[in-house]
Formats: structure tokens, sequence, C-alpha cells
């Protein structure tokens, strides 16, 4: 059985690395999105560019609408992936700042903690996700239009 210090020092080295991976995390989701929505908007602009007497035939805007299809799919995944890796790292970041007091009032700061109570549970209202699945699902959307008006 480990004593009270050595449980102390475990945390207090996983703190750190767990605080690091919601940051990691969320940074891959804001790439992957900004990636994404880059792609789309360059199939759009592309399409959009292409002259009139090089329109694309039907079978050509099939299978350019399957790529958007895929590629659009291909990235929502990507979000959704790290979304939910970093929503584990930050349910377990959460749980080492219980562990280590900083939600207890009078530990650190005279009548009140150190965190805020809100701060356990405002992570589980985050609308980035839905934000980047919508521009993204946007911008596919308008790459689709751009290419059945690719005739």
């Amino acid at each position: 059985m480990s004593t009270a210090d050595e449980q102390r020092t475990t945390l207090l080295a996983l703190y750190p690395l767990f605080k690091e991976e919601v940051y990691r995390r969320r940074e891959q989701m804001m790439r992957w999105t900004a990636i994404g929505a880059g792609s789309m908007f360059t199939i759009l602009i592309v399409l959009l560019l292409v002259p009139e007497r090089g329109r694309l035939s039907l079978s050509g805007r099939a299978l350019i609408a399957g790529a958007i299809v895929l590629l659009a799919a291909t990235f929502a995944a990507l979000i959704l992936q790290h979304q939910q890796r970093h929503r584990q790292a930050k349910q377990t970041l959460i749980e080492l700042e219980r562990a280590l007091g900083l939600f207890d009032a009078d530990i650190f700061l005279s009548q009140r903690p150190l965190y805020p109570d809100h701060w356990q549970t405002d992570w589980t209202s985050d609308h980035s996700t839905t934000l980047s699945l919508l521009l993204l699902g946007l911008l596919a959307f308008l790459a689709l239009l751009a290419t059945a008006l690719a005739s």
C-alpha cells in the first residue's frame, strides 16, 4: 500500500501530462477543422473557377461529389475521434484536480477553493465540436452544390 505522500507525488506527476493531453487534443480538433474546411473551400473555389467550356460530365460530377462526401466524412471522423479523447483526458484531469484538493475550500485560499466548482462541469457543455462539424458540413454542402451546378 502506498503512503499519502507517494500518492500525492504520483498525482502531481500525472497532472501536467493530462493537462497537456487536454490541450493537445483540443488543438488537434481545431487543426483538423481548419484542414477540412480549407480543403472544402479549395474544392469549392476550383469548381467555381472552371471555365464554361471545360465543365464536367455527369459521371465526372458524380465522382467529385463522392470524393467530397468521403473527404468530409473522414475529417468529421477525425474531429470526433479527437473530441472523444479530449473528453476522456478532461475527465481524468478533473479527477486528478479533485484528488489534489483544487476544488476544496480552505486548502489553498481562505474561505474558497482554488478552482471554481463550475469548472468541474463546464466542459460537458462545450459546443466547439458542433461548430466544427457544422462548418465542415456547410462547406461540403456548398462544394456539392457547386458540383451539381458545374454542368
